[in-house]
């Protein structure tokens, strides 16, 4: 398809103004001049233009077959150049695109994986920091309930010193009981200040021991709801090191998954690799097929030569050939003249 602006009036003007320069117009030497139009569409314009400029009377005397045939080798040589120079130059093209589009694609897989495997990265690495801090909890609740533990036992410790002080009170009272006879003699008084002094001891002694008891019950309450936290921090750091390794699973998982790609990548390397030196060879027949190009434009530049040299042969042949005819024609005219006078001789005779 002819490209917008290039016609056969701007084809005409170039190979015009080329032919002015004293140099054959051909295809490659139009382009130039104009600087735009492809070689598909100069080619059958600059055809048209010299059938069109074609003077029968400016052959020299060159038959017109041999010209005709010169002319079609020419054409036909210089369309086959450029016929396989596009298909070259489209080949390279397709076999450039479709490399570039298996590299973007390979980059864009290794992209998402990478952006995946550091959310991986990233979601282990705080599962590792609250592991760390329940651990840390867990040991907390450890120390508390050994502190817990220590002051049950310390309870129970105060506990057993308040019952032997009340079984000692006991005895003692038992005892007081027991030699109450000795003592009837004593005083109303002294007998009712024992028993209040008795009473008071054994109400502080109750209070004392109701006290301990309640610290008691505390105490074993905050250490059953240590029990029960620490069973709970275990669970969850149970559950924690269940995902962390179907973490470390899935992370295996994309590793080799990883390692999946990075080969077909290599393998998408080795052929992107392949393709670049099939194009570098495509490029060096381009660059053959140019030079091709080029020698057959100097074989037709030969040819134009040989065709003008033959040219001149042909006009120096007809030369020749006039100053033999007008040689031929001065012997005819002293031949008749010859025999003009044989015959009046053989007159006079």
């Amino acid at each position: 398809m002819a490209r917008t602006g290039v016609t056969y009036s701007d084809i005409t003007k170039a190979a015009e103004a080329i032919k002015s320069y004293g140099q054959e117009p051909t295809v490659d030497r139009v382009r130039e001049q104009l600087g735009t139009g492809s070689k598909s569409t100069i080619a059958p314009l600059l055809k048209r233009w010299r059938s069109d400029s074609d003077d029968p009377d400016n052959t020299n005397g060159l038959p017109n077959d041999l010209i005709d045939v010169v002319k079609s080798l020419y054409e036909r040589v210089q369309n086959m150049a450029d016929h396989k120079i596009e298909l070259a130059q489209t080949e390279f093209n397709s076999i450039n695109e479709g490399l570039r589009q298996e590299l973007m694609d390979a980059n864009n897989i290794i992209t998402q994986f990478t952006s995946r495997q550091q959310t991986l990265e990233q979601q282990l690495h705080t599962s590792q920091e609250r592991n760390q801090i329940l651990v840390k909890s867990l040991e907390e609740s450890r120390v508390n309930a050994a502190k817990s533990e220590f002051q049950r036992d310390e309870a129970k410790a105060r506990v057993t010193e308040q019952k032997t002080t009340i079984e000692e009170l006991k005895q003692e009272n038992r005892g007081i009981r027991d030699h109450f006879e000795h003592y009837q003699q004593r005083t109303a008084e002294d007998r009712q200040l024992e028993r209040d002094q008795f009473r008071i001891t054994n109400q502080q002694l109750q209070t004392e021991t109701q006290r301990l008891a309640e610290q008691l019950s505390k105490a074993e309450a905050l250490i059953s709801e240590q029990i029960k936290e620490r069973t709970l921090h275990q669970s969850r750091i149970e559950d924690l090191s269940t995902k962390q390794q179907l973490l470390q699973q899935q992370m295996s998982s994309k590793n080799n998954e990883l390692g999946v790609l990075n080969e077909k990548y290599q393998s998408k390397k080795l052929r992107s690799n392949k393709l670049i030196e099939q194009n570098n060879e495509l490029e060096q027949r381009l660059h053959s097929l140019i030079g091709l190009h080029s020698v057959a434009d100097k074989e037709i530049e030969v040819l134009n030569h040989s065709l003008e040299r033959t040219v001149m042969e042909l006009q120096e042949v007809k030369n020749k050939n006039i100053l033999l005819t007008d040689e031929n024609k001065v012997i005819q005219q002293e031949k008749a003249i010859l025999q003009g006078q044989f015959k009046q001789l053989q007159s006079s005779i």
